[in-house]
C-alpha cells in the first residue's frame, strides 16, 4: 500500500512540476513582443511628433487633390503612419481603441502589413499583434484583408471569437465589414467610405493600393456628376474650399 502511495506521490509531484513548467511557458509567451513594435516603439518622441505632422500634411494634400476631377495618389511610410499613430491618435481621437488598448503602431512590407497594440486589462498584460495581406478586390472601394494570424504575445488567438465584435467596431466608425474565407483562411472585406456626397457628387475610385517595403503608395481618379458641366482644358474645378494644414508651432529659444 504505501508502494502505490509513493508512487502516487511522486506521479503527483511530476504532474505539478509539469503543470509549472507548461504554466511559466504559457507566461513567458503572452509576453513575447514582435520585433517591429519593439522598434517603433523606441523611437524618441521628437522623432514620432515631427513625422506624424508629415503623415497630416500628406493626408491633407491627398483630401484636396481628391476634389479635383482626374488622378490623384500619394505615398505614406510606416514611420510617419507610426508617428502619427504614437504622437497625435491619443490627442485628437482618445476612443478610437477599446478599453485596454494602447500604443499602436504597424510595419508594411510587399503586400504585407503587421499591427501591434498593448493590451492591459486587469492581470493580463501583452502586446495583441496581427498579421495580414491586402489588396483591392473586384469591386469598386473595396479592400480584402486577408488575417494570416493574431497573437497574444507568441500564443495564436482564434480569430472567430472576435469577428462580430470587429465588425461591430468597424460599422459604428462608418467602414462597413463583411467576412468570409479564401482556403480557409479568414478575409475582411472592407468597403472604403468614399460617399459622392461628401466631395460634392464627385465619386472617387481608388484604382491602385499597394505595400511595400515601409510604404504605402494609394492611386485613384476623381469623377464628375454624370450631369455636371465639363470644365474646359486647364479651367480649374471649384471644389470648395481645400483644407489647409495648421501653421506650424513657433520654435522656442532657450537664452
Amino acid at each position: 500500500m504505501r508502494k502505490y502511495a509513493r508512487l502516487a506521490v511522486v506521479v503527483l509531484l511530476a504532474l505539478a512540476g509539469a503543470g509549472a513548467i507548461s504554466l511559466f511557458s504559457l507566461y513567458r509567451a503572452s509576453r513575447h513582443v514582435p520585433v517591429f513594435y519593439e522598434r517603433a516603439l523606441a523611437v524618441q518622441p521628437e522623432a514620432q511628433k515631427a513625422a506624424g505632422q508629415k503623415f497630416e500634411q500628406e493626408a491633407l494634400s491627398l483630401h484636396n487633390q481628391v476634389r479635383q476631377p482626374g488622378r490623384w495618389e500619394a505615398r505614406f511610410t510606416q514611420d510617419e503612419i507610426n508617428g502619427w499613430l504614437a504622437a497625435d491618435l491619443p490627442v485628437k481621437f482618445p476612443q478610437a481603441l477599446p478599453k485596454g488598448a494602447s500604443d499602436p503602431r504597424m510595419a508594411l512590407s510587399a503586400g504585407q502589413v503587421q499591427l501591434a497594440v498593448r493590451y492591459e486589462r486587469g492581470a493580463t498584460k501583452t502586446v495583441v499583434s496581427l498579421s495580414g495581406q491586402v489588396q483591392l478586390t473586384q469591386e469598386p472601394n473595396e479592400l480584402a484583408v486577408r488575417i494570416d494570424g493574431v497573437r497574444a504575445g507568441a500564443l495564436p488567438l482564434p480569430l472567430a471569437e472576435f469577428r462580430d465584435e470587429i465588425a461591430e467596431r468597424a460599422a459604428k466608425a462608418g467602414v462597413p465589414i463583411r467576412w468570409t474565407e479564401a482556403e480557409g483562411v479568414p478575409v475582411a472585406l472592407v468597403r472604403l467610405p468614399l460617399d459622392p456626397r461628401e466631395f460634392g457628387g464627385r465619386r472617387l475610385v481608388v484604382e491602385e493600393l499597394r505595400l511595400t517595403e515601409g510604404e504605402l503608395f494609394v492611386a485613384g481618379r476623381t469623377e464628375l456628376p454624370p450631369d455636371a458641366p465639363q470644365p474646359a482644358p486647364g479651367e480649374p474645378v471649384d471644389s470648395g474650399e481645400p483644407i489647409r494644414a495648421a501653421a506650424p508651432e513657433p520654435e522656442t529659444r532657450q537664452r
